[in-house]
């Protein structure tokens, strides 16, 4: 039974188009009961809590809340609530925009889903109950614009990322998709600081260019890039000698291949925004290699040693689009039955310069005579506010 309980209507917009509509959830936290709420029972309010004295209590299928909420058109929004138990937050605009955030915790989490809405000024903000045999509760919505959603992550159908009270979503850390490459040092340094310092953990594969210090999805998890839905997010500082260079993030391939590679680099690459050698400054690009199987590259921008940027890098099966610096690009790339996705430092045995490899394939010994050679003696990423949510078909 539909029970309409103070139906919340919203007033139409009469000021000028440049007025910026309030994406305020009423009542976000059940304190006043089913006030601005419409609810589809089983449902209840609780007075177990999360914040405050009240909760929303869904009992079972097909239990649901709604609440119509202004916003702006094409606009970023980030919706977050706390929940526990198992069961899905999203938005509707009733016109072809659903998204939505699955979950499955066993205590009060904070769980998010980033948006861009679409070409109209309301949509539905819902709660559910996901077919479980147990209550799931719902506390302290919020609606908020942009995507950073404060650093914490939704659950997803596979691996979705979870709050873990700080800024590193514990999906990665915690083993469930992520196995480290490199695990001398751990690069979890506090709760809410990753450090990657290939020079220390010295971590080498059979193919690979130099010394690694990264998280990637394990082998179990790898699915075709166009049955995923991902994003990785992370601010990121980097810390270089000069003629360095590293990737900090890609998706690679089931063999050798990689199919996104995110640099850092100070060499005479030509193409980017400085293309100058050992000069300190550090050109930031993309290389995607789109469906034909060739490599395209893109200038993000520049930084100096010691210098931090917002990372975003996002998976929309298949469609793979990175923004740094401000700077967006993105294409359809080549799918791969077994692709993963990787972050962190991978110190490439490179002369900046010339742009050979200076060390030997799977040879630890020759990478550490590279460096030496090349005066290459710091290199440390240092990610914050790291979140990583994933959904597979």
């Amino acid at each position: 039974m539909i029970n309409q309980k103070s139906l919340f209507i919203l007033a139409a917009m009469t000021a000028s188009s440049s007025f910026v509509q309030a994406a305020t959830i009423e009542n976000s936290g059940f304190e006043d009961g089913w006030s601005n709420w419409n609810e589809v029972e089983p449902a209840a309010i609780s007075d177990s809590a999360y914040k405050g004295s009240s909760s929303l209590k869904i009992q079972g299928s097909p239990g649901r809340v709604h609440q119509v909420v202004n916003i702006d058109k094409n606009t970023e929004y980030t919706l977050s609530a706390y929940v526990l138990g198992k069961g899905e937050i999203g938005v509707n605009d009733l016109n072809g925009l659903f998204q939505s955030e699955k979950f499955d915790v066993s205590s009060w989490t904070k769980v998010t889903k980033t948006f861009t809405s679409a070409n109209t000024n309301s949509l539905q903000v819902f709660a559910k109950h996901n077919n479980s045999s147990s209550d799931v509760r719902f506390d302290d919505f919020a609606l908020s614009n942009g995507g950073s959603g404060g650093g914490d992550t939704g659950g997803g159908d596979t691996g979705g990322g979870t709050d873990n009270g700080s800024g590193i979503a514990s999906n990665i850390t915690d083993g469930s998709i992520f196995d480290l490459e490199g695990d001398n040092p751990n690069p979890l340094v506090n709760s809410d600081t990753l450090e990657f310092v290939p020079l220390e953990a010295r971590h080498i594969t059979p193919n690979g260019n130099g010394w690694r210090h990264e998280y990637k999805v394990k082998e179990s998890a790898r699915v075709a890039m166009t049955e995923t839905y991902e994003v990785f997010e992370a601010t990121v500082k980097v810390e270089m000698s000069d003629g360095g260079k590293t990737i900090i993030s890609q998706h690679h391939a089931s063999d050798t291949g990689t199919i996104s590679k995110v640099y850092v680099s100070d060499t005479d690459e030509s193409g980017f925004d400085d293309s100058v050698a050992g000069n300190g400054v550090f050109d930031v690009y993309v290389r995607l290699r789109n469906t034909n199987g060739n490599e395209e590259k893109h200038a993000l921008g520049t930084i100096t040693s010691g210098g931090s940027f917002n990372l975003k890098v996002v998976n929309n099966y298949g469609d793979v689009d990175v923004t740094a610096l401000g700077t967006t690009f993105g294409i359809p790339v080549e799918d791969d039955s077994e692709s993963y996705f990787k972050f962190g430092n991978y110190l490439q045995s490179q002369d900046p310069y010339t742009l050979d490899d200076c060390g030997e394939s799977g040879n630890s010994d020759s990478f550490k005579e590279c460096f030496k050679d090349l005066g290459i003696t710091k290199s440390k990423v240092t990610m914050t506010n790291v979140s990583y949510i994933r959904k597979t078909n």
